[in-house]
């Protein structure tokens, strides 16, 4: 979900004033996780994904799906990327999975995109606290000097999660 390699070095704000920037600190973006609290799914959550499920599913079909994959192997074979023998075997894959994940259970559909929905950045701060990009402004660690300018840099602790 990320622009960002896992490893890169980020800085973590909480918030900040035209005076003063509030950071909970510096670390690293170890990649994208369940988030705290994840995986209780309401019924009305359920209902919505389910919802978006069957419209993907009537809008685009496993023919339209692999036109699409068609089309950007035949641009890769015309550059010399991948070979047509090559380009037909990722062709004849791909309608195998989209076929196979047309059939699955809903129940299993849903729940992937809920999981997926779940997927959240997790900052691991240098001072051993983690803070969620959901949580934060997050940036890479050399782009916060330009970011906080001036102002005053004021350190605060990680967000309280004891009711999660």
């Amino acid at each position: 979900m990320s622009a960002w390699s896992v490893g890169s070095r980020i800085a973590a704000v909480r918030n900040a004033t035209d005076s003063t920037v509030y950071l909970y600190g510096r670390g690293v973006y170890a990649g994208d996780f369940p988030r705290p609290g994840s995986g209780s799914w309401s019924e009305s959550a359920r209902a919505a994904c389910e919802r978006a499920v069957r419209d993907s599913e009537k809008k685009t079909s496993v023919d339209d799906l692999v036109s699409w994959v068609k089309s950007r192997l035949d641009k890769e074979v015309s550059a010399g990327e991948t070979t047509e023998e090559e380009a037909e075997a990722q062709l004849a894959e791909s309608r195998q999975k989209y076929e196979a994940a047309k059939v699955r259970p809903m129940e299993d559909k849903v729940r992937e995109l809920l999981e997926f929905m779940d997927l959240n950045p997790r900052l691991d701060l240098d001072g051993g606290g983690t803070v969620w990009g959901c949580e934060c402004w997050w940036m890479p660690e050399q782009e916060f000097s330009t970011f906080a300018g001036d102002r005053l840099i004021v350190e605060v602790a990680e967000p309280d999660r004891s009711g999660v």
